[in-house]
């Protein structure tokens, strides 16, 4: 696909969102594509990753609990730990470190959120300082003893399920595919399969190459060659476009959205001017939910 075909999209997937998303994008494109194809049902893999340990999330969870003796080190000495580090990396350290356990519902908000507290307070008057009591967080807190009994890699699954599947994969496909008047499925989330797959002990379930355990119980449907090719994953060359293709684009509302009261207008364009010098501590998602959420709130008239 070049790159023409996907950004001459954009704005017609932009106009598509009920919310503001910084993803779904590509399931717009993928499916404007079949629809036009002829078909108006089709199956999504969606759900596999979560369920089958597939995302670093995962590992990253088994890591930390490999390493709770840090968190009855002092708070000090933790902090101290995490202040060699740099830009959003440094940022999440910082938050594990303070957090009383490496439990569920203490670390996935955490490993799943895109701009730090720090950073929301910096560039937005919406921060009060402190970690962020999410409506995520005190759901994990209420079902952290049911979390508990289930395998490690099981609790990052029902912690996937409850939030960022819930409200940025699932939403995204559903509004984004029903844009176009296609229908899609995803076998993934049959509940017998997810109960099934829950209770299957880590030992089975970590992986010695993504989603082996789906790949392996598939065999021999699937030949070697397709199973261990080169991983070609649907992603877009989204931070060179944002300083090229999109850059005019996103600095128009870049601009828009700094004269917005909620926003600390001259520490925001400061943060654009660094990305678009290549500072490799601003990630590209950081900017772009700046971008989606202006051009969402002119479409609807939001002041």
């Amino acid at each position: 696909m070049k790159p023409e075909a996907f950004l001459g999209e954009l704005k017609n997937a932009l106009d598509a969102m009920d919310t503001p998303s910084g993803d779904g994008i590509n399931t717009y494109v993928v499916s404007k594509a079949i629809r036009k194809k002829g078909m108006t049902v089709a199956l999504s893999g969606i759900g596999g990753d979560e369920l089958f340990a597939g995302y670093p999330i995962f590992s990253h969870y088994l890591q930390l609990q490999n390493r709770k003796w840090l968190w009855k080190l002092p708070a000090g000495l933790r902090k101290f730990a995490a202040s060699a580090m740099k830009g959003s990396r440094k940022d999440r350290m910082l938050q594990l470190l303070q957090v009383p356990s490496v439990s569920i519902e203490n670390v996935y908000p955490i490993f799943r959120q895109i701009l730090s507290p720090r950073q929301l307070n910096e560039l937005t008057s919406l921060g009060s300082g402190g970690r962020f009591h999410t409506a995520l967080q005190k759901e994990l807190f209420q079902k952290r003893e049911n979390l508990a009994r289930l395998p490690l890699l099981s609790q990052v699954s029902a912690a996937e399920w409850l939030g960022y599947t819930q409200h940025t994969l699932l939403k995204d496909t559903d509004q984004m595919s029903m844009a176009v008047s296609l229908e899609v499925r995803e076998p993934f989330f049959d509940q017998d399969l997810i109960e099934f797959v829950l209770s299957v002990p880590d030992d089975l379930k970590k992986p010695k190459y993504p989603k082996s355990l789906l790949v392996e119980s598939l065999k021999p449907l699937l030949p070697d060659e397709i199973v261990f090719r080169k991983k070609q994953g649907f992603v877009f060359p989204w931070d060179l476009w944002l300083r090229n293709e999109l850059r005019s684009f996103c600095e128009l509302h870049i601009k828009k959205i700094s004269q917005r009261p909620f926003i600390r207008g001259p520490q925001l364009m400061e943060y654009w001017k660094d990305f678009q010098k290549g500072n490799e501590n601003i990630r590209w998602p950081e900017i772009w939910l700046f971008v989606v959420l202006d051009y969402w709130m002119e479409k609807n008239g939001i002041q």
